[in-house]
């Protein structure tokens, strides 16, 4: 619960508390004449006269009380929802990007040397577009629900990963310039990502 609610999380176990306090005063209320353990209670209620006004005061408002506790705990749940969905997005399109930056970074430090045909390691690099693409389907609903600059960030980081992708199954050299600006792309991701977090 912790998780979802954060700071709130003691106002809405206090409206939990008080909810049940209301149905507790309403069952002793409707079974008042009955006898038994209810009518012992409603019994030492009557016999401090201010503690019996509050319990009738509660009593006789009851529905009000409870719809006031029952929505103001529905806008808690809410607005504490819609924050962990937020905070989640951002995390996961967070580790996406700053993946993908390092995972390009080590790519390109360990690729040929310039006398090599680059294309030699092709293997290796579709590998790691076909993970970077697999990932980047959740990375873009978490940046189409952030919506903004981040939106546009992943969207312009994954329109250049599948130029680089396609560029790699033609066998285009000129991919290798592409892949600077993907590691580009992927890094202003993870800093506006980064941003939403604080």
């Amino acid at each position: 619960m912790r998780v979802v609610f954060g700071k709130r999380l003691p106002f809405f176990l206090a409206l939990i508390v008080l909810q049940v306090i209301v149905i507790i005063i309403v069952v002793i209320w409707t079974f008042e004449d009955s006898s038994g353990f209810i009518r012992s209670i409603y019994n030492v209620l009557v016999k401090n006269p201010m503690v019996f006004d509050v319990f009738n005061f509660i009593a006789d408002y009851a529905d009000i009380f409870s719809g006031l506790v029952v929505c103001v705990a529905l806008y808690l749940l809410l607005i504490s929802l819609r924050k962990y969905h937020r905070d989640r997005a951002v995390s996961r399109l967070h580790n996406w990007a700053r993946n993908g930056v390092v995972v390009l970074a080590q790519y390109r430090q360990e690729k040929p040397p310039a006398s090599s045909s680059p294309l030699d390691s092709s293997e290796e690099l579709r590998l790691v577009l076909d993970r970077l693409i697999e990932s980047s389907k959740v990375a873009l609903n978490d940046a189409k629900y952030l919506g903004g600059e981040v939106n546009d960030k992943a969207r312009l980081t994954v329109e250049e990963l599948r130029i680089v992708r396609e560029k790699l199954a033609d066998e285009d050299n000129s991919l290798f310039d592409n892949l600077q600006r993907l590691q580009h792309d992927f890094a202003d991701t993870m800093i506006v990502a980064f941003e939403l977090i604080k």
